[in-house]
């Protein structure tokens, strides 16, 4: 497995750790077809991932074992070598009955846990006995566990199958490494304390050292039950809970698909040539075509999706025969309410077959067998428009692998505001799928949306997958895991709680005393015209600098963050770094200079192109440009990123082009980072002075990095990379009194401790 850098090590050379997946779901089921035995590798997303994970990093995977085949083929200790075309690792299989499979999947996990999750309440049904075997198949699991592990081990739980086997392996093995991420919603504490064992189910899941969730909604939902529910220590800033002397760290990790695989999958001549066979299979010549992926389960949403696609053809003749969505929804729990439910969509299908569909033409077309990967890209290419409609999820892997099979750049992904996959796939077309008007006026809009703005829109989606895609999903979890020592000495933590510490850190160093300006010297504002530097924070400003050397680093232009601030005395750097005014003389990125001449003709090409577009605020700053969006009306934001990559194509050789929330900067790619510009000044300027960098921005993050171990790096909000952090902007001008208070007692009267009252800067003030 390759990442952005080339293939994920086996070891970090550190800490050498093996790694056990623990999972419900096995990633290979051995099945008997008449004299044979047949493999099969399930569709689902997660077991997808995890397999790619130790594909790359060997260990092993322990799971139910479900095949008819499956205990024909192991070893002596139900093992087997996968995948079988390329062994990389051991699959332990579990043997549950009949009777435990019942209670334990088809009971507590999909009859309390999955329900009370996706807050579907109405749906839970508790019964004692499979409580009574949801714990005797996680002490199975937990057993399984410490046969194959050592004091070096990786566990990797997964899901709400498995809450309760962490505690039993902690119990058993002290020292091991335990991890899990839970793939499905958590639901805040008025829904979760409806389960009766919730109690249980948190002290358990508090025995792994990591507990990973979709999104930092879930994250902050299961801190708040902790809260409620158990006598327990919670740091909301370093996101971690201390229950019975072990802390355990909360963290969001939102996962990913290959994104490599599944565009050479759909692009590939196979691909082309399955999606012209569909095409003549169907009868789809030129017909505009719809995909739905689905496990064939409620929280899908398929009911109302069909709803919505019954009164978009009611009420849009003019697409039937022009428009056919394809339905894949595979089975996977033949129980109820499961069955009742397969029932209720395949009804809804036949009825809008029957009503809308005429001669040879079917507006939908109901596939309710398997596919492998390389099938489903294919499906993908074909498809104009993806449609998920999900009323809870976790993520939704299949909107992303959409969007990577999108080789032709000319898909519309509808997606339910409601998966966590929303709060990242920003370019999608967000819908409400139990708002059915909207949610059916939406596919006629993505239907009919200019094929200039479905690039563009599809172009950002598939930026956003590229470069978030399994492997950055595997190597922030596993980094986490690895390093978690690591993380609780690094991790920052509120510096007016540590002040003692922070002073006792600076000694008698000289220091310079490095700020970041936007959302750190000056509140952000709607746009970069509107910010206002304060008097207060001037006055504090200056006080710091007659006792430590001052310097202000900021993405605005350095003439304009000059004059915003206007204080002499004080180093300024531009760009983010890339242009540097110190000691009068002006420094710049080497080869910075070359790029302005083309970033001019880009910036009048996006000016004159967007400026009928109302709230688009191009930014020149010289060096660097930024395009903000963020006052423009939602429904023109397609329109905007259609306009921007039409024109910034053919530029991206020579700028490097990054989207943020509302923005998109422009980059030389020769330009110098934060961390860049503060090593490049101390060299100058201060090599034995003590750096102080405080920030509030992913962009000063590369300063944090450049001077730890040698300074203190102070973030706005917790930040993960940085020492300590203020709670918000406006415990900057506080930060800055309080230090300028120890640098004066410091040459006054020593190095007694100054107190951080919250009131300090009042007084000082005063």
């Amino acid at each position: 497995m390759s990442g952005p850098e080339g293939p994920i090590p086996r070891d970090d050379g550190s800490k050498r750790m093996r790694i056990i997946v623990v999972s419900n779901r096995e990633p290979y089921v051995h099945r008997k077809i008449a004299q044979s035995v047949k493999v099969d590798r399930p569709v689902g997303g997660l077991t997808a991932a995890l397999d790619d994970v130790l594909r790359a990093a060997g260990g092993t995977w322990i799971a139910w074992g479900s095949g008819s085949a499956d205990r024909t083929v192991v070893d002596d200790r139900s093992r087997v070598a996968v995948p079988p075309e390329q062994p990389a690792y051991q699959l332990k299989r579990l043997w549950l009955s009949s009777h435990e499979v019942e209670h334990y999947y088809h009971g507590y996990s999909n009859q309390v846990l999955w329900p009370l999750c996706h807050i579907t309440l109405d749906r839970i049904s508790y019964r004692k006995k499979h409580w009574d075997d949801y714990c005797r198949v996680n002490r199975a699991f937990a057993d399984a566990v410490i046969e194959e592990t050592d004091g070096s081990s990786l566990v990797w739980f997964q899901d709400y199958h498995l809450c309760l086997a962490p505690r039993m392996v902690r119990e058993r093995d002290p020292r091991v490494t335990m991890a899990h991420f839970w793939h499905i919603p958590w639901p805040d504490w008025s829904v979760f304390r409806i389960c009766p064992q919730a109690r249980e189910l948190l002290e358990s899941l508090l025995a792994n050292d990591l507990v990973g969730f979709q999104t930092p909604l879930f994250a902050r939902n299961f801190m708040d039950c902790v809260r409620e529910s158990l006598d327990a220590d919670i740091d909301p800033g370093r996101k971690t809970v201390t229950y019975q002397g072990r802390t355990t760290h909360i963290r969001s990790f939102p996962i990913s698909v290959d994104y490599r695989k599944f565009d050479a999958m759909a692009s590939s001549q196979r691909a082309s040539r399955m999606v012209r066979t569909l095409r003549e299979r169907y009868g789809l010549k030129d017909v505009l075509v719809g995909i739905g992926v689905d496990r064939l389960e409620y929280t899908k949403a398929l009911v109302k999706r069909f709803e919505a696609i019954g009164l978009f053809f009611e009420r849009s003749a003019r697409y039937r025969g022009k428009f056919t969505f394809i339905q894949i929804a595979v089975p996977t729990r033949m129980k109820e309410p499961y069955l009742s439910y397969k029932k209720i969509v395949e009804a809804m299908i036949r009825k809008i077959n029957r009503k809308y569909g005429h001669g040879a033409w079917k507006p939908v077309i109901y596939i309710s067998t398997k596919m492998d990967h390389e099938d489903l890209a294919a499906y993908y290419r074909l498809a104009d428009l993806a449609i998920i409609s999900s009323v809870n999820d976790g993520m939704n892997l299949v909107a992303k692998e959409y969007v990577a099979s999108q080789t032709d750049g000319n898909g519309v992904l509808l997606l339910s505001e409601l998966a966590g996959a929303a709060e990242e796939l920003e370019g999608s077309l967000l819908v409400n799928p139990y708002n059915i008007e909207a949610f059916s006026d939406s596919i006629r809009e993505a239907l009919a949306m200019p094929l200039d703005e479905k690039e563009a829109r599809m172009k950002s989606l598939r930026k956003q997958v590229g470069e978030h895609d399994i492997h950055a999903w595997v190597t922030s979890v596993l980094d986490a895991a690895r390093s978690l020592d690591d993380i609780k000495r690094r991790e920052s933590r509120p510096l007016f709680e540590f002040a003692d510490e922070v002073q006792m850190r600076l000694g008698n160093r000289e220091l310079f005393l490095f700020l970041d300006f936007d959302g750190t010297l000056a509140p952000i504002a709607d746009s970069p015209d509107r910010v206002v530097f304060s008097s207060p924070m001037r006055s504090s400003l200056e006080r710091v600098l007659g006792s430590a050397q001052l310097a202000v680093v900021s993405g605005r232009a350095l003439d304009d963050l000059r004059h915003r601030i206007g204080i002499e005395g004080i180093v300024y750097a531009g760009n983010h770094g890339s242009e540097v005014l110190l000691d009068g003389s002006v420094l710049r990125a080497e080869g910075v200079d070359r790029s302005a001449g083309m970033l001019r003709v880009l910036l009048a090409g996006l000016r004159d192109a967007l400026s009928t577009v109302p709230g688009v605020l191009i930014e020149d700053k010289g060096i660097t440009a930024s395009v903000h969006f963020r006052l423009v009306d939602p429904s023109l934001v397609g329109e905007v990123l259609r306009i921007f990559w039409d024109l910034a194509r053919g530029y991206e050789s020579s700028f490097r082009i990054t989207t943020g929330k509302k923005v998109l900067e422009i980059r030389p790619r020769a330009a110098w980072d934060k961390g860049q510009a503060v090593g490049r000044i101390m060299e100058l300027k201060g090599r034995s002075l003590m750096p102080i960098y405080v920030g509030d921005d992913t962009t000063d993050e590369d300063a944090f990095r450049a001077i730890r171990g040698c300074g203190i790096s102070i973030s706005i909000g917790p930040n993960a990379e940085a020492d300590y952090f203020l709670r918000d902007q406006e415990e900057v001008g506080r930060f800055l009194d309080w230090l300028a208070q120890v640098l004066s007692l410091r040459q006054g009267q020593g190095q007694a401790p100054v107190a951080a009252d919250p009131l300090a800067r009042d007084v000082v003030d005063a």
